[in-house]
């Protein structure tokens, strides 16, 4: 059954660090990385978790420097489209992440912590294969509506 706009609602993830990429593997790993544990493992439980992996929407749309990553799924079992979306900055990691992925990627989740000056990136089991993974310019459109509102958003944050 396909669910559409006005049978969900749509709820933003800002509130996570960044992404981190881990490529030397049988497939190339993306990483959301939380800055608090309870945040990370709420995250995965009321929200990733629920999510069927075949369904698993990763964008990512590239400027001069930054890039916008937008990650979304609709749950049908929580009536809801939850979209996870940041503004990043163009990495070496990305770079290297962009050129090996080869039709699949792991989403998991990482925890970054302050240690003894140091800090310290906790890896979490958890774990969903992404097969609907883009990798586009700025300029490039997506004719899917959550996609299109995500960027909006991003981009009216991006000039206030």
């Amino acid at each position: 059954m396909e669910l559409n706009m006005t049978d969900s609602k749509i709820d933003w993830f800002e509130d996570f660090l960044g992404l981190g990429y881990h490529v030397f593997d049988v497939r190339p790993t993306v990483y959301l990385i939380f800055d608090n544990k309870k945040k990370l493992v709420n995250a995965w439980n009321q929200v990733i978790k629920y999510w069927p992996d075949d369904e698993i929407k990763m964008r990512f749309f590239e400027g001069d420097t930054n890039y916008e990553f937008v990650l979304y799924c609709q749950s049908r079992i929580l009536q809801t489209a939850n979209v996870f979306l940041k503004s990043l900055k163009i990495s070496d990691h990305y770079q290297q992440f962009m050129e090996e992925y080869n039709g699949s990627a792991s989403l998991q989740l990482a925890n970054y912590t302050p240690k003894n000056e140091k800090y310290e990136l906790e890896i979490f089991k958890f774990k969903k294969k992404v097969i609907d993974l883009k990798f586009l310019k700025a300029q490039d459109t997506d004719d899917d509506f959550i996609i299109s509102q995500a960027r909006e958003k991003l981009s009216s944050k991006g000039s206030s």
